[in-house]
């Protein structure tokens, strides 16, 4: 075809309907990835999981039956069909249906993962906290990171996290509670795979929050004296804990003296600059032959959940990110550590040993 110039218009090429197919559905799951952590929310604040509890660990419940113990007198209950749908395509709910009833909606263990009631495991802090408007701010800066180098949380909020978090009581709340439903199931399996609990006397936990990692511990070994040691802001909701003594202070100015220093998912959070100064007072801390205990993620070729946590952090901290064999070797040996080792716990969870 001509154009009005008498030149002719290129022709376009041929589209490929397969390849253009394929491609949209790798790229929708992961543009309305949202949906699902908003679902998953929609199930927390509901209490879904713990209505469906309260009838037993394998019973099931009616859309009524749910409706009923939900906290409104105008409960849409196509509305809460749908959300139940979709969690049973997503796995966190099972539904069964007999012959001439109604759909029947119970827990699978994954949902049971965000029963709140006397579970142990409870992991709906951690949902609250990842979902609400605060930490999902800094995703839509994100471009400022490597666009300029700007911290995202504190393009979105005028404040690094750690002052956001001082400020605003019901956040920190929020994420106290985050930070120690995350560590439960990490930890059982810390305590069931590393056998060198048993040699330490004084455990220092640099970065512990309100005291539930060195409590989960002590309580395998009670034997250990457990340090926790965190900002004031964190400390002061700290309760009393048994063989744990709660200090006060910050990790950049000195740490605790111990013959083992734990972090949990504390470097991460920091740049090489800054995890030096942290190892140096560690090192100072430490008695000869002391060691430093790293549950960190290491990051591997095939990605995995360790790459989403990279993300997260590059969303939420300065400078932090997870590392990969090679980094954390660099890093640990710089610091002075003489003796270093990796050990694999289970599905993606490594522990680091770094002797001085």
């Amino acid at each position: 075809m001509a154009e009005a110039n008498g030149s002719k218009t290129q022709a376009q090429p041929v589209a490929d309907v397969e390849e253009l197919t394929a491609s949209r559905a790798v790229l929708y799951p992961l543009l309305l990835g949202f949906a699902g952590s908003f679902v998953l929310r929609t199930a927390v604040v509901l209490g879904l999981p713990d209505i469906i509890a309260r009838a037993g660990p394998d019973e099931t419940l009616t859309v009524k039956q749910i409706a009923a113990q939900l906290k409104s007198e105008c409960v849409n209950e196509f509305g809460l069909q749908r959300v139940l749908t979709a969690l049973v395509n997503w796995q966190l709910f099972r539904c069964t249906k007999a012959e001439m009833s109604e759909m029947q909606y119970g827990l699978t263990p994954v949902s049971k993962l965000l029963v709140t009631e006397n579970n142990p495991h409870n992991q709906a802090p951690v949902v609250l906290f990842q979902t609400d408007p605060a930490a999902l701010a800094p995703w839509q800066q994100l471009h400022r990171y490597v666009l300029y180098g700007e911290n995202a949380w504190q393009s979105a909020h005028g404040k690094g996290i750690w002052t956001c978090l001082n400020d605003n009581p019901e956040l920190n709340k929020c994420f106290n509670a985050c930070m120690a439903s995350s560590t439960t199931i990490d930890l059982s399996v810390l305590v069931r795979e590393y056998e060198g609990f048993k040699d330490i006397k004084t455990l220092v936990d640099v970065g512990g929050g309100t005291g539930k990692t060195l409590e989960t511990i002590i309580s395998s070994y009670p034997h250990i004296h457990g340090i926790n040691y965190d900002l004031p802001h964190v400390i002061t909701d700290a309760p009393t804990i048994p063989g744990i003594e709660h200090v006060a202070g910050s990790m950049f100015e000195s740490v605790p003296s111990g013959d083992t220093i734990f972090m949990k998912r504390i470097m991460h959070d920091w740049s090489d600059e800054n995890c030096l100064k942290i190892l140096n007072n560690c090192q100072k801390a430490l008695p000869e032959k002391g060691k430093v205990l790293i549950h960190d993620c290491v990051l591997q070729p095939s990605g995995g959940l360790p790459q989403i946590f990279d993300m997260l952090i590059m969303a939420h901290c300065d400078g932090g990110m997870e590392r990969t064999e090679e980094q954390w070797r660099k890093l640990l040996t710089t610091a002075g550590f003489s003796t270093i080792n990796f050990i694999e716990l289970l599905q993606e969870q490594w522990l680091i040993e770094a002797f001085k």
